[in-house]
């Protein structure tokens, strides 16, 4: 299974059967034999047989540009808690968008990530909420940034490349069994050496893992997999070597027989996770060309924060990538609640010190700052954003839920669903972006 895992009010022996009957307008099915992939419009009642024509993250794209004539971008959300994932699928069902889920190995893999979740909870979380909300949408579900070093783990426990190689490897396995369908390659991060890799060595490093890929899907008969190569946290930022991978990789892909679906290329177009973010508009294109002289899609990578987002589909982008921002902005909506309707137990002040001291503890605040004592310096400044960032990695912590669930329960008392009025602000700021995209009613019309 890899986009429309879900439908409400179907269980899975009734998914599983080669006969399906569903409440639907026009429904094409990807995969029927696993959990089956929807695209529904409540109508009337039809019978589909798995034979019918696949929905893939290509199709999606492929249809907007060239059937509809209508350049779309779509909206990547990285799962930072239970909050932001529903808050994403909530904006996507009102606006019957498509909502595309990107999980960092920090988020989701096999030991939980900060997010608490492997690969199959959070599918199966994903099916749950789909069904409660009742949400007749495409959900992708992809992996971001798979690949040696890309998993802070690797990077704490100085992995050599060949135990980094063999832990991503256990991870993608675990993300295709669970049914995701698109994965991001990334081998463009090296710490070993004292240079950025050469795109030689990148495409020899992403054509492996490609290819044990395409063993463990093979091997336990799955679906085909859209792949994305390439990144912008390469350090080497010119155009060419965004070309020059490319190509190597498709000859290597050839070479070794391999028939397989790369739908996305990522390069730097200048874009940084910080307000004021700007995209690079002539990178982007360039990079966009690029992507068309192969019939794929440029994917933009830390698109939080964007300014004029609304030229992303205009240029024909593909993809864009967000998640930090909305941790941040969920940090700033807490703290507004308790400015409004604290009480001597629970105020602001107290909530920053529990979240600074789990930042502390979890110890990734030293991608942001030099020392711990320099975060509670944040509050007040231009760089108080970079706390709200930090939060993404806490928010599953048990003092942070724990806080939280007390917050809530104080505005329970005064009439107020304060995880509601959370998730609708977020909810608001998301289909934001799905409307800047041109994503709007994309589910009733592809």
């Amino acid at each position: 299974m890899f986009v429309f895992n879900c439908i409400a009010g179907l269980t899975k022996p009734i998914l599983y059967s080669y006969l399906i009957e569903v409440v639907v307008k026009e429904v094409y099915v990807y995969n029927a034999e696993r959990i089956g992939v929807l695209l529904m419009n409540e109508s009337k009642y039809f019978n589909i047989k798995a034979s019918h024509k696949e929905i893939t993250v290509e199709y999606i794209l492929n249809r907007a540009y060239n059937y509809l004539r209508r350049p779309i971008t779509l909206l990547g959300i990285s799962p930072i808690n239970e909050v932001i994932v529903e808050s994403a699928l909530d904006a996507a069902k009102n606006l019957k968008a498509p909502m595309m889920f990107i999980s960092s190995l920090n988020q989701i893999d096999i030991d939980g990530g900060y997010t608490g979740w492997t690969p199959e909870q959070f599918m199966r979380y994903v099916n749950l909420k789909i069904r409660e909300l009742r949400a007749s949408i495409p959900v992708i579900m992809a992996l971001d940034h798979g690949g040696p070093w890309l998993k802070d783990k690797h990077i704490f426990e100085n992995m050599s490349y060949e135990e980094a190689l063999e832990a991503t490897k256990k991870s993608l396995e675990a993300f295709i069994v669970a049914g995701y369908r698109v994965l991001h390659i990334d081998t463009t991060v090296d710490p070993t050496v004292n240079k950025p890799p050469s795109p030689d060595v990148v495409a020899k490093r992403t054509v492996e893992l490609i290819e044990f890929a395409e063993e463990i899907r093979k091997d336990k008969g799955l679906s085909p997999i859209s792949y994305e190569i390439g990144s912008d946290r390469w350090e080497v930022k010119d155009i060419y070597y965004v070309k020059d991978l490319l190509s190597r990789v498709l000859n290597g892909l050839r070479e070794k027989g391999l028939r397989v679906r790369i739908v996305f290329i990522v390069g730097d177009v200048g874009t940084r996770v910080s307000p004021g973010n700007k995209l690079n508009v002539n990178k982007a294109l360039n990079l966009v060309k690029l992507a068309e002289h192969y019939n794929l899609y440029l994917k933009i990578h830390s698109a939080d924060y964007i300014e004029n987002p609304s030229i992303l589909p205009k240029i024909r982008v593909g993809g864009a990538n967000m998640g930090p921002m909305f941790a941040d902005l969920m940090f700033q909506i807490i703290r507004d609640i308790l400015r409004k309707h604290g009480s001597e137990d629970l105020t602001e002040e107290y909530f920053i010190n529990i979240i600074i001291n789990e930042i502390i503890k979890d110890g990734r605040w030293r991608k942001y700052v030099k020392s711990p004592s320099e975060l509670f310096k944040l509050i007040g400044t231009s760089e108080e954003y970079k706390l709200g960032l930090m939060t993404r990695y806490v928010w599953n912590s048990k003092a942070v839920k724990d806080y939280l669930n007390e917050i809530f329960s104080n505005l329970c008392i005064e009439g107020i669903n304060g995880k509601t009025y959370v998730k609708k602000r977020i909810s608001s700021s998301i289909k934001y972006y799905l409307r800047c995209f041109n994503l709007t009613n994309i589910a009733r019309e592809i």
